[in-house]
């Protein structure tokens, strides 16, 4: 359970609720918590361990900032931005579910490959993308993949 976590009123207008447009817990930055992430990673089982220290690697560098309306998305160390907007679906005690839409905006767009920006329009595009966000504790945690994994962020910032 959440401490000091007061559950949202859901609004009901002809029996279908409705949920606030943001999630006071998910405000702010998140970090990827490579540590955490990894203490109950599920691996393959012939997975070499330069394989698995290269794919470790990626980990523990994304900051995700949630604003009321936008997702924020930074790779500091290669000065990668990009943004998409976000409405929150559904709430309960532990979680928030969102649904991320329209196109994927990339800061500085011009330095990037061609190629690249391909495979970001391809992975995100402009779908809509329901994402559900565990909280626990100090981090919250996404599933990845199969879902069998899931990668944990730490908040080190509070909103603005």
């Amino acid at each position: 359970m959440i401490k000091n976590h007061k559950p949202h009123k859901v609004k009901r207008t002809s029996g279908i609720p409705s949920f606030p447009k943001a999630d006071k817990r998910l405000l702010g930055t998140w970090k990827s918590d490579r540590n955490r992430t990894f203490r109950e990673w599920s691996w393959a089982k012939k997975l070499s361990p330069l394989k698995k220290k290269r794919f470790q690697a990626i980990f523990g560098k994304l900051e995700i900032t949630y604003t009321r309306t936008k997702v924020i998305s930074t790779l500091r160390h290669q000065k990668w931005a990009q943004t998409r907007r976000y409405v929150v679906a559904a709430t309960d005690e532990t979680s928030v579910a969102i649904v991320q839409y329209g196109r994927t905006e990339i800061k500085n767009r011009l330095r990037y490959d061609a190629e690249n920006l391909k495979m970001v329009a391809d992975l995100f595009g402009s779908k809509p993308d329901i994402q559900h966000i565990h909280f626990d504790k100090k981090h919250y945690w996404i599933s990845l993949g199969n879902g069998r994994n899931r990668e944990f962020f730490r908040k080190i910032r509070n909103r603005n």
